[in-house]
């Protein structure tokens, strides 16, 4: 019935938030009621659509491009991984959305919480259906600046301080992501997100590099130490349900973005290809750094004496079982289905109850007003479905048979174990060992925040709590079914979800028939997580005497001892830095100010005294050449004027003479006007003109 959507289920299922967050801007403000439906049916949307694409990806993928959109275009695609991601996170997203009807009557800007909620929903799914690195990259930079609204909501300055961090730390792992996916396009000429180890076999070093860029981008997210820092601070001060998702969801598109690139980008095509051997040398730097997580998250979280700050610490160290499971499988290569299966399993468990968990704690704190373990107590009473789902939720994550915690914490005991089996490293096998007291630790602080918070001795202060609501009700105890199905019907997950997930990677197949039909109903595997809560429960015997106060110094806190160093360090050089090119400025542009100021003295010196004077006798010479130029042109001129002015009197005399004085020569007695042509007295005539006026007009030099 949903085939009317299958083209473009993938690009609305993104858009869909996006939507409705604009809708919730322009009503939020005039109907209260009309925002939340708006945004629990945008939520419910959310989640059918990406159920919609079921029959599609059951049998393949789901394809879907914007090639014009920003240039460089969208690519979506949804296989089974990316599916199941999907439906989890709206489905989870859509329990909180529900619950934050309730839970924000009591808490401000209530409209701005919604639209960014949506927000974070739509960065979110798009990071699970990105078709290739670079929109999924678009997507999680989304998703981080969204979420950022969510964790100062309160504007506490403990909340602010929180969102700082946690804004540093993502955009810093944004910068990391965006340099990797660059890297991998100018070297592969690609970023979509399949098997390519093959086109990185000639990087060497840059291999390592690529990887390194895409852990610690994916990483903080992810909340792997020592990246983690951020998560302990921003979680407890977002409202309950932001928490939720920030712990359940949100921190999973970092494994999520760590699965496509370990399990998936970093490994060859071929399965028998010697590049598997990186693709294992990847896989045990994730299983160390795993293990480190889960550990050093747990001692911490038994030092805490707030509850949502456990719970914070409580996600990394589960993170830390999920990166290891992503480590094992990484570097089981080719036969890594097992640990393949136990981390997807050990994500989808972690989803629920730690959604759960928040969600549980957030009600208490609506009536109490605090999470402060001195403060709390005996709270069975008026919390009783809470109390019941919260003993469920805390007995999944600690592993205890019955629930699903206990299927997946065993398949990564088994992914772990054959991962030492392979090889038989000494260091994996101290890596099993602390798996199984990391165990111990995580029922130690789960038993410990149950018993303070409902056992004990009831506060005055609890009489007047008010108990839960039908709604409260209804979803923890869809929270504890969910949990409860997960761990009596295994079989059925693995072999619907587990399973159909791990077809998309380059699996044995014998490994996945294995993982389908694995047994994790017998004495050892009961035996080790026997082993495992018996640790837990003598911790938390030996720590109740001592108060749980753990001698932990601020000096082991990894923000004191590598964060602040490092960034001390980075201040410092580029201070020194800038003291050298500063110094340097001045040498060179205030040091030349001296002799630039001589040369410019000198050069008005010159300017002043020298140059005047050779202007003075250029212009002296100029004077005298024109004076001397002039004299000699008068001279000459003078002197051809004297010469016609006497040419014209001899003439003018002659003719007078020829006219009135013969002096009795015979031959002027003939030169007479009287003997003369016509023509000779008409040029004679003429002549005489000419003259005259030539003489009248004469001007004497």
């Amino acid at each position: 019935m949903f085939n009317w959507v299958f083209p473009h289920a993938l690009p609305l299922i993104v858009s869909l938030p996006f939507i409705g967050a604009a809708a919730i801007g322009l009503i939020g403000r005039k109907n209260e009621r009309l925002r939340d439906s708006i945004a629990t049916c945008t939520a419910f949307s959310a989640f059918a659509l990406s159920v919609s694409l079921y029959p599609l990806v059951s049998t393949g993928q789901v394809l879907y491009e914007l090639p014009s959109l920003m240039g460089q275009g969208l690519a979506f695609r949804a296989d089974f991984l990316g599916f199941v991601f999907a439906v989890l996170a709206s489905f989870i997203w859509f329990l909180a959305t529900v619950y934050s009807s309730q839970y924000m009557r009591q808490q401000r800007a209530g409209n701005r919480y919604y639209i960014f909620l949506l927000l974070s929903l739509g960065g979110c799914l798009g990071v699970f259906v990105a078709g290739d690195f670079l929109s999924l990259f678009l997507f999680f930079e989304v998703m981080t600046l969204a979420s950022y609204v969510l964790v100062i909501h309160s504007e506490s300055e403990e909340a602010l301080a929180a969102g700082r961090k946690y804004l540093y730390m993502g955009l810093f792992g944004g910068l990391c992501l965006l340099v990797a996916i660059l890297l991998l396009a100018m070297y592969t000429g690609t970023t979509v997100i399949a098997p390519n180890m093959e086109g990185l076999a000639d990087l060497g070093i840059m291999r390592w590099v690529l990887a390194f860029l895409f852990f610690v981008g994916f990483g903080i997210k992810a909340g792997a130490v020592p990246l983690h820092i951020w998560l302990p601070l921003a979680h407890p001060v977002a409202p309950a349900p932001a928490s939720a998702l920030l712990s359940a969801i949100m921190i999973k598109t970092g494994a999520y973005g760590t699965i496509r690139v370990f399990n998936l980008l970093l490994t060859p095509a071929d399965q028998n290809s010697s590049l598997w051997q990186t693709t294992a040398q990847f896989g045990l730097g994730l299983i160390w750094v795993g293990v480190i997580t889960m550990f050093v998250a747990a001692v911490l979280a038994l030092a805490q004496r707030q509850a949502k700050r456990l719970l914070a610490y409580s996600s990394v160290s589960q993170m830390g079982y999920i990166l290891m499971g992503i480590g094992s499988a990484a570097y089981l290569g080719f036969d890594g289905a097992m640990g393949f299966a136990s981390l997807s399993y050990h994500l989808l468990n972690h989803a629920f109850f730690k959604a759960g968990l928040f969600l549980m704690v957030g009600s208490i704190y609506l009536r109490t007003h605090t999470l402060d373990y001195a403060k709390l107590g005996g709270l069975w009473r008026k919390f009783p479905v809470t109390a019941v789902a919260f003993l469920v939720a805390g007995a999944a994550i600690s592993g205890v048979p019955g629930f699903n915690g206990y299927i997946s914490k065993t398949l990564l005991h088994h992914a772990i174990v054959a991962a030492w089996e392979q090889q038989q490293l000494v260091s994996l096998w101290w890596a099993e060992k602390i798996f199984v007291f990391t165990g111990g630790l995580t029922f130690c602080y789960i038993l410990r925040l149950f018993v303070t918070l409902f056992l004990g001795r009831e506060k005055e202060s609890s009489r007047n709590y008010k108990s839960e609501t039908l709604l409260e009700r209804m979803i923890f105890i869809a929270f504890t079914v969910i949990i409860l199905y997960g761990g009596l019907a295994y079989t059925q997950v693995i072999e619907r979800v587990i399973l159909p997930m791990a077809y998309g990677f380059a699996y044995d197949v014998y490994g996945l028939n294995y993982v389908a039909k694995s047994n994790v109903w017998n004495a050892q595997d009961l035996g080790g997580i026997a082993i495992s809560l018996g640790i837990g429960a003598a911790a938390f015997t030996l720590l109740s005497r001592i108060g749980f106060a753990l001698p932990l110094p601020q000096k082991l806190s990894i923000e004191q001892l590598l964060y602040k160093p490092v960034l001390a360090f980075l201040l410092g050089t580029f201070m020194a830095i800038g003291r050298a090119l500063e110094t340097a400025a001045e040498r060179v542009l205030l040091g030349s100010v001296r002799p630039l100021s001589q040369f410019a003295g000198k050069a008005g010196s010159f300017d002043a005294s020298f140059l005047p004077g050779i202007g003075r006798s250029i212009l002296a010479a100029l004077l005298f050449s024109r004076e001397q130029s002039y004299e000699f042109v008068v001279s000459r001129v003078s002197e051809v004027a004297r010469y016609f002015q006497q040419a014209e009197w001899i003439a003018f005399f002659t003719l007078i003479k020829i006219d009135y004085n013969p002096r009795g020569d015979e031959l002027y007695k003939r030169l007479t006007l009287m003997n003369l042509d016509l023509c000779i007295f008409i040029v004679i005539v003429t002549l005489v003109i000419v003259f005259s006026l030539r003489f009248l007009t004469l001007t004497p030099f």
